[in-house]
């Protein structure tokens, strides 16, 4: 897909001159179905609509500007991934995980918090982490500096990495959304690259403008998804 070619750039650009430290435990990720991929860039107009089964369903914000869309299955169908590029420089995910059976909201939810904890005390300047509620019940928010993009097998925000810059320039940033409901994990993630890395007195508007892209697509999709599991009941 054209901007995804693009979009990959600056990672590849990132990765080749800074050193890569991961934030994910190792693992193995394998297509369980076709990576499909969509560009909308000649005519085609997109709605942003879009619906997993029963798992989530949201509307991609700016859906008119989406460039393209790419979606897949992996590990024999247990991890779905999907991402809408809106540039060269901004995509926006939004992936699913199943838990273990039996498993509750709120322990899922405290695993997940004690492994992202474990990311922010190793990495104090990279990883910040906090706890939100919604309608889907408790979630996790963080945010990643200096994030980057993996390819089809090292599936972002499945496989989490960042760079590490002797400057202490932001390059990129990631923000995350995690939810847990009817059996799944759901996880809502903007990634952003920056063309000319931005200071540190730069850095707090340019989080806040990512994150407020983030919870339009976070809040969607609690709205549509609790009115999903509603319906099926």
């Amino acid at each position: 897909m054209k901007y995804s070619k693009h979009f990959s750039f600056f990672s590849f650009m990132l990765v080749s001159l800074l050193g890569v430290s991961s934030l994910s435990a190792q693992q193995n990720f394998q297509l369980s179905s076709k990576f499909y991929e969509a560009d909308f860039t000649r005519s085609r107009i997109w709605s942003g609509n879009h619906r997993f089964g029963n798992v989530f369903c949201l509307k991609f914000p700016r859906g008119n500007e989406v460039k393209g869309f790419a979606y897949a299955l992996y590990n024999n169908n247990t991890l779905y991934f999907s991402r809408a590029t809106y540039d060269d420089t901004t995509a926006l995910y939004v992936v699913a995980s199943t838990i273990p059976a039996g498993r509750s909201l709120e322990i899922e939810i405290e695993k997940q918090a004690s492994e992202h904890l474990k990311s922010v005390e190793k990495f104090p300047g990279i990883f910040t982490l906090h706890r939100t509620d919604g309608i889907l019940g408790p979630s996790l928010a963080w945010t990643i500096r200096n994030s980057l993009e993996g390819n089809k097998g090292s599936p972002f925000p499945f496989a989490r990495s960042f760079v590490s810059r002797p400057d202490g320039h932001l390059a990129s940033i990631s923000v995350h959304r995690l939810f847990v409901h009817n059996g799944s994990r759901v996880e809502v993630a903007g990634l952003r690259y920056f063309k000319t890395p931005i200071e540190t007195d730069r850095e707090a508007d340019a989080v806040s403008d990512l994150t407020t892209f983030v919870e339009g697509a976070a809040e969607s999709l609690q709205s549509c998804t609790a009115n999903l599991q509603a319906n099926h009941k």
